[in-house]
């Protein structure tokens, strides 16, 4: 009986044996197989979003109309002076250097003027202020990487901004956030767009450098726990704003061989046009749409 059971169990052993065998042989047919149902699915899912996002770029150049300002002109002449192509409603996507630059500028001499740069000890003009930060930023970008693995990373980019500006500055940064709130947009825009021309309007192009650093600063915000929690904190028009950007800068670095960490904009680009298209408060809202139908196609149809 013994004899019969050992048998047994060792035809048992050979045919297991024989089938993983067999299984390891077959194994990529056999992944193949399985994941070709799944593969096709998703195919068919870029080429439906593909010919979606077609449709909708189709409606917006249909609609296209003449821009409607949602702050008032006064506001902005107040702020931007007469001469701003803001003034008439213009995106900062379609200004040049020279006048992202005046309009940061008037910005600049319309905020010296209040009570948040005048009560300062350390700045009382906000042009030197914004090109300290710029510096200091430049200087020491956040970790982008590692989170995972390194807890410390996360308690390090959870207070980056406070621990890299000081208390002063980010105190000025706050009050600006906060009063001149109404001003997110254009300003935010125009940050973006001098910052791509690499905020030197009588040289020569931005050069690569320029572009690692904003790649940074946009993967702090897309990839990591830290950055997360500075936007989360911000008002939701700032946030999507922000994450508007971002995913821009990283576009850009897609472009030029830059994306070390491959982040994959898939992911952002329909998130960020639902959101901006569910909204009735973004002085841009078509043009942003336009871009981000126009992202969504390079991509999807890298597929």
């Amino acid at each position: 009986m013994a004899k019969r059971t050992s048998i047994f169990l060792f035809f048992v052993v050979i045919v297991i044996g024989a089938i993983v065998a067999l299984l390891i042989w077959k194994w990529d047919a056999v992944v193949d197989k399985i994941s070709e149902k799944r593969l096709e699915a998703e195919r068919q899912a870029w080429i439906q979003r593909t010919q979606e996002l077609e449709g909708m770029i189709v409606d917006l150049q249909k609609g296209e109309v003449e821009p409607k300002p949602l702050l008032p002109a006064e506001r902005l002449t107040q702020v931007f002076g007469p001469s701003s192509p803001l003034v008439t409603a213009a995106s900062p996507a379609s200004m040049n250097c020279r006048e992202l630059e005046q309009s940061l500028r008037a910005f600049c001499n319309y905020l010296d003027a209040t009570e948040t740069i005048r009560s300062q000890k350390a700045y009382r003009e906000c042009w030197t202020l914004l090109n300290d930060i710029f510096a200091i930023l430049e200087k020491s970008p956040p970790t982008i990487s590692g989170e995972s693995y390194r807890p410390s990373i996360i308690l390090q980019n959870s207070f980056f901004f406070f621990r890299s500006l000081g208390k002063e500055r980010i105190n000025i940064v706050r009050e600006v956030l906060k009063y001149e709130a109404d001003l997110a947009e254009p300003l935010m825009g125009s940050l973006y767009h001098w910052l791509m021309k690499g905020r030197k309007c009588n040289k020569s192009p931005s050069s690569p450098a320029n572009l690692e650093v904003l790649y940074q600063y946009a993967g702090f915000f897309l990839n990591t726990l830290g950055g997360h929690s500075y936007l989360y904190r911000r008002d939701s028009r700032i946030r999507l704003l922000t994450i508007y950007y971002a995913a821009l800068a990283v576009h850009e670095a897609n472009l030029q061989g830059l994306n070390e960490l491959g982040l994959d904009l898939r992911f952002f680009l329909p998130l960020i046009f639902n959101e901006i298209q569910s909204r009735n408060d973004l002085l841009y809202a078509e043009e942003y749409l336009q871009k981000l139908s126009n992202l969504q196609l390079h991509y999807f149809r890298q597929e």
